[in-house]
């Protein structure tokens, strides 16, 4: 069976925070919080987060749960592998742009076209909103892969944001790219 998109809700902040917390130690670079400082690793942001409709967070379930059950967690219900957030912009004068955000494959789920799945998902969502026009992210230098899957997306990159982020010593720089959205 193919793997599906599911635009997660209230119910399942629990399992995305398990995937979070799993995103901030495997790529730490990739991203500006850390576990000790992430509103996303707070139940309570996250829920209300989840419940606004100009903001998602589209994610895909492990596959073939029933004969692995290392991925079940402890509530019965399949973990999450991957993932990506999207957010309309709410300022008045920057209403026609939405930011994706916390784009992540679980190692294990990686080269499966599960990142091009919740991208293309969380893109379907900026065309779907009346007025945005472009859909921004950025990416570490240290995720050419990363990189790869939104040029192959579309994304263009327009600059680059010197030792952005400071990880264990070493600095990386960000890639800053967007995305013309095309309404159907």
């Amino acid at each position: 069976m193919a793997p599906q998109v599911i635009r997660l809700e209230c119910g399942d902040a629990v399992r995305y925070i398990r995937l979070r917390r799993q995103m901030l130690l495997d790529a730490p670079w990739s991203f500006a919080a850390s576990p000790d400082d992430d509103v996303a690793l707070q139940l309570d942001q996250l829920a209300g987060y989840l419940g606004d409709a100009q903001k998602a967070i589209f994610a895909v379930e492990a596959p073939n749960v029933s004969s692995r059950m290392d991925e079940l967690a402890a509530d019965g219900l399949p973990e999450l592998v991957a993932a990506a957030g999207i957010m309309r912009a709410t300022q008045r004068k920057f209403i026609h742009r939405a930011r994706l955000w916390g784009v992540f494959m679980e190692p294990d789920h990686r080269g499966r076209g599960l990142g091009r799945l919740v991208v293309s998902a969380a893109i379907d969502l900026a065309r779907s909103w009346p007025g945005v026009d472009y859909l921004d992210l950025g990416v570490s230098e240290n995720a050419p892969r990363a990189q790869a899957l939104y040029e192959s997306l579309g994304f263009q990159a327009w600059g680059r944001e010197p030792e952005a982020t400071e990880c264990d010593g070493r600095r990386y720089d960000e890639i800053h790219m967007t995305l013309r959205v095309e309404h159907r």
